[in-house]
């Protein structure tokens, strides 16, 4: 299975950047004074958002001024309701009918300590709806970059989409998790490629090695790989990115809010929105931290304001290694 029977990209001026997002869902989220297993709980404040990767970088990417356009599988009620809140946002979204219901993730956050979470598996895509989803990707207008952002489902043809946008001259940006990503990874060698500390890790096979979790190390091995920018994130211990040019590492926010949830999609989205204002890896590099940190100040993914990324920026320090 290809999209080779949608019409080819064509390039267009101010085109928004194309996010395919294989996984979207209803994200919830609980605010409490705590949690605790066994217990009824009545929220003080619940917040109700289109989530996911993809249109979690959709919201992030509408603060930093970045235009994208993402496409994703959606069904059911919870389809229909993520939807409607991405059109009350004004995120454009690209609905690709699908007969299974739409995920929900549930987040409970405490007033203080660790939040709970409880993620739904993505649905399953049949191979007429996973070609439908892949040919409405491809047919998108050119815009320099063209993404994936999101876990995969099984969805044969996706390396294929993902070569037939580079071949229209698109950068491939991939942000994603799965059994399936180091093959996908090996085979579109993405030019850009951002995963966490973990994902690196099981992505080169060093999970069961503490000293395989050095992000410095883990993103060199992928840029080898790949040929492009790989970039690795590590909680509290900041960032690196490593390309063609040298290796760089972004310093924790020393003032970083509460909420963390989102923050690596929020990262996502300021390295993006940097790298395709043409600047530097060490200049999206400390854009994505900001963004990163920036979301931490408020709950919900990609909730934050472009006041709240300048004054990280300020803080945000990048050393060459």
């Amino acid at each position: 299975m290809t999209p080779s029977a949608a019409p080819p990209p064509v390039a267009t001026p101010s085109a928004p950047i194309p996010v395919l997002s294989p996984s979207p869902a209803l994200d919830v989220t609980y605010l409490l004074d705590d949690v605790v297993a066994g217990a009824i709980h009545r929220p003080r404040e619940v917040l109700r958002l289109p989530g996911g990767k993809g249109l979690n970088l959709a919201r992030a990417a509408r603060v930093l001024d970045a235009d994208v356009r993402v496409v994703a599988p959606l069904g059911g009620l919870a389809g229909e309701l993520i939807a409607a809140l991405a059109a009350g946002e004004s995120l454009a979204l690209d609905a690709v009918p699908i007969a299974a219901g739409a995920r929900s993730c549930v987040s409970a956050i405490p007033g203080e300590g660790a939040p709970t979470e409880f993620y739904e598996p993505a649905p399953e895509l049949t191979a007429a709806e996973a070609e439908a989803l892949l040919a409405r990707f491809v047919a998108l207008p050119a815009s320099g970059w063209s993404v994936l952002a999101g876990s995969l489902p099984e969805a044969p043809g996706l390396s294929a989409a993902l070569l037939a946008r580079r071949a229209a001259g698109e950068r491939i940006a991939i942000d994603s998790s799965g059994a399936s990503l180091p093959a996908l990874v090996d085979e579109v060698r993405p030019d850009l490629l951002k995963v966490n500390v973990a994902e690196a890790a099981e992505l080169t096979g060093r999970e069961g090695d503490a000293a395989g979790l050095d992000a410095a190390a883990l993103a060199a091995a992928l840029h080898e790989r790949t040929g492009g920018t790989a970039v690795v994130t590590d909680g509290a211990a900041g960032a690196v990115a490593v390309d063609a040019a040298g290796a760089w590492r972004a310093l924790p926010d020393p003032n970083s809010g509460a909420y963390g949830i989102g923050s690596g999609d929020s990262f996502f989205a300021g390295l993006l929105a940097a790298l395709a204002a043409d600047a530097s890896v060490p200049e999206g590099l400390r854009a994505a931290s900001a963004a990163g940190s920036a979301n931490t100040r408020a709950p919900g993914a990609g909730v934050f304001t472009r006041a709240d990324v300048d004054a990280a920026l300020a803080r945000i320090e990048v050393r060459e290694l």
